[in-house]
């Protein structure tokens, strides 16, 4: 979800000044491969968008990326409808190589995904996959609007455990219809023994493409969201009490629009379009410029253009708490 938070002016400007006097190469990156997509989500339009293969990202293109990053979320669309996936994913692992890389998919190309994956993890043996599962059964159907949708994901569950990805797990979007689902698909993730990401659907006029997403009703939310806390919270495993805080303070930003730490989109971490252009994040509608007019990414980021649109971010006091906002933040308010 997307709020201004007017109170909170003040000290996300101040904040903005802070990050730009220290302003470094970016740490985290969601890149869209492709939105071309085989999903027809109630929350996404994605697959309406006009795209044209020879509009997307190349490879030349993706070696211009900095070594800095350290966690990259390779999406789409549907990131398999790319046929030199494992190409890309080659690239990012060569120019990239401190970074964790995660692709996440819709899962309903089974065959597809595991020709891919086998040659994928030929490669980077250690990178992450994310199946978006939006519900337990017919559920994830109706909000997909693909028949079978829950079987076929569950189907590539157990194909990609048998190839061997050790970094497996679902990821959950909540929405009005299906926020009572939030916690019967964490509990399936306890059950299959895999990792459990959630987020709440949001607006984003050029990622989504989708400006009328209705937040859940706040009491439900926050009921579904501390099922998840609490189970968390009562391992003993530090990983699992840091995605506790995430989903408080998805939570919290859900029902009340104030983060509970300052992000720095545009500083921190970035989305890359499928045809090159850099936004701060997926629903900052703030060019900062587009990959394939430069020759280093480094002449991107330091640019006028680029401080232009830092400058304009701030104006516009748009707060956000996303995994790709939340992950930067935390890192670095390690005591709060």
């Amino acid at each position: 979800m997307q709020f201004t938070p007017k109170c909170h002016a003040p000290s996300l400007h101040n904040f903005f000044h802070f990050m730009t006097s220290r302003l470094t190469l970016p740490t985290d990156m969601v890149l869209g491969t492709t939105y071309l997509c085989n999903s027809r989500c109630t929350m996404c339009d994605i697959w309406k968008k006009p795209t044209h293969p020879d509009d997307e990202l190349t490879l030349d293109d993706l070696r211009k990326l900095p070594s800095s990053l350290k966690d990259i979320n390779i999406s789409g669309g549907e990131p398999f409808l790319r046929a030199d996936l494992t190409e890309i994913v080659r690239v990012l692992k060569e120019q990239c190589p401190s970074a964790r890389l995660l692709i996440t998919t819709n899962g309903f190309l089974t065959d597809l995904i595991e020709k891919r994956m086998r040659e994928i993890l030929a490669i980077a043996p250690e990178i992450a996959v994310r199946i978006s599962v939006d519900g337990v059964g017919d559920m994830h159907e109706k909000i997909r609007r693909i028949p079978q949708a829950f079987e076929k994901d569950m189907e590539t569950l157990r194909c990609l455990k048998e190839l061997g990805v050790r970094d497996l797990g679902l990821a959950f979007t909540a929405t009005p219809e299906n926020v009572t689902h939030l916690s019967k698909v964490y509990d399936l993730t306890q059950k299959l023994e895999v990792e459990f990401t959630c987020a709440v659907a949001q607006s984003s006029e050029f990622y989504f493409s989708k400006m009328n997403n209705e937040r859940p009703e706040p009491i439900t939310l926050a009921r579904e969201f501390r099922h998840v806390i609490r189970k968390e919270l009562s391992t003993w495993s530090v990983k699992r009490w840091l995605r506790a805080y995430f989903a408080y303070g998805l939570m919290t930003f859900s029902t009340t629009g104030r983060p509970v730490l300052p992000t720095a989109p545009a500083h921190d971490f970035f989305y890359l379009d499928p045809t090159g252009f850099v936004y701060p994040s997926v629903v900052d509608n703030i060019v900062l410029g587009n990959l394939k007019k430069v020759a280093r990414f480094h002449d991107l980021w330091f640019s006028p253009q680029a401080t232009s649109a830092r400058e304009k971010l701030a104006e516009q006091q748009q707060a956000a708490w996303m995994i790709c906002t939340a992950r930067t933040a935390m890192r670095e308010n390690p005591f709060r």
